[in-house]
């Protein structure tokens, strides 16, 4: 997204929020609350709903574990109609859990996006022998019921796995129980994004030319009362312990030398706090050494961390970079990403809250 297109967005007029939901086929009234969260760190969406209900006008859920439930989020000035076609799909998954309160009279639904699918499926029986990540996690996807978008990957996975089936024997002690744990894990040893979006599972490389939004604090600090204000609220955090002097060493056994392999970034550090990890049994000298720039730059991205309220009508997602100017500080320097996105919808009113972290450190 372009700052100019961020402009425009917030030059449309007064901010009302409109929101339908909908459960499979079945349009539902306008829920009292609405919350949804979303993060770029491997885990899953979820979200929250009150529906307002009584004796005399119950709402009627019967939870399916096929059906979706869908929210969809626009504004006054951009859809007076309240029809979902022309607003802003805000979420989609399945109900984990429904609560009906009689004395209050609301019913409360939470639950998470599809990738729950992949969080119930079992790794029992299924093989992954002379296959690439990528196509074990196309596999996985299909068994879940899920479309995949997988960018490739090297080496095959099976080779750790018949080291540890031949080292532990019981599938129990083996390092991933479901889908989910397998999507992870492969997202934290090639460094990619692994998301799920609508029924369809992403592990994609990062995306090095997303263009750069800029968010600027002096617009939030001069109209903070007003409806096109960027920035309503921001708080900056500092951990000296991760930016100054942070080395990482990760090291691997290697079962046909005995030996272990271990790589260090960056490279030649002496001094500062040290940090050690264990890859897995058979990972290379070289791929100690990509997970040791990984695990780096995971690290010193906690050292920085922006908390932020943004105007809610801004269409902002998950990894889209972002540049802060104004502060005066020097986190106006360093391009940040976008690690969790919290919507709340009451009435009318609505709120986004932003964690950014730099994610580029290298």
């Amino acid at each position: 997204m372009s700052s100019s297109l961020l402009t425009t967005q917030l030059s449309s007029g007064v901010i009302r929020p409109r929101l339908s939901v909908q459960y499979g086929n079945t349009t539902l009234p306008v829920p009292q609350r609405v919350e949804v969260r979303t993060s770029r760190m491997a885990e899953a969406a979820t979200f929250s709903a009150v529906f307002a209900s009584s004796l005399s006008a119950p709402l009627q859920l019967n939870p399916d574990s096929s059906s979706s439930f869908q929210i969809f989020r626009g504004f006054s000035d951009d859809d007076l109609t309240g029809n979902s076609s022309s607003q802003t799909k805000l979420f989609s998954g399945s109900i984990d859990h429904i609560e009906y309160h009689p004395s209050s009279g609301t019913v409360q639904v939470s639950g998470r996006d599809w990738s729950a699918a992949l969080m119930a499926l079992e790794l029992s029986g299924l093989s992954f022998m002379n296959m690439s990540a990528a196509e074990a996690m196309t596999q996985l996807a299909q068994s879940a019921g899920l479309d995949a978008d997988i960018d490739a990957t090297d080496g095959f996975v099976g080779q750790f796995y018949q080291y540890e089936h031949k080292a532990h024997g019981l599938a129990g002690m083996h390092r991933y129980q479901t889908a989910w744990d397998f999507c992870v894990g492969m997202q934290r040893h090639y460094g990619y994004d692994l998301w799920v979006d609508d029924r369809t599972l992403h592990f994609r490389k990062p995306d090095e030319n997303t263009d750069i939004i800029t968010l600027n604090w002096s617009d939030g600090q001069a109209s903070s009362s007003g409806v096109d204000a960027a920035v309503l609220d921001m708080r900056m955090s500092h951990r000296p312990l991760y930016t100054e002097g942070v080395s990482v060493t990760v090291s691997a056994w290697d079962a046909r030398q005995k030996v272990v392999h271990s790589a260090s970034w960056p490279e030649g550090a002496a001094s500062g706090q040290m940090f050690t990890f264990t890859a897995p049994v058979g990972t290379t000298l070289d791929q100690c050494l990509v997970l040791a720039k990984q695990r780096y730059g995971e690290l010193a991205a906690h050292g920085r961390t922006i908390r932020m309220d943004v105007n809610p009508a801004l269409d902002l997602s998950v990894r889209q970079k972002v540049r802060i100017q104004g502060t005066a500080t020097s986190f106006d320097a360093l391009v940040y990403t976008i690690d969790e996105i919290v919507q709340s919808f009451a009435e009318k009113h609505a709120t986004q809250s932003l964690m950014l972290r730099p994610r580029d450190i290298q």
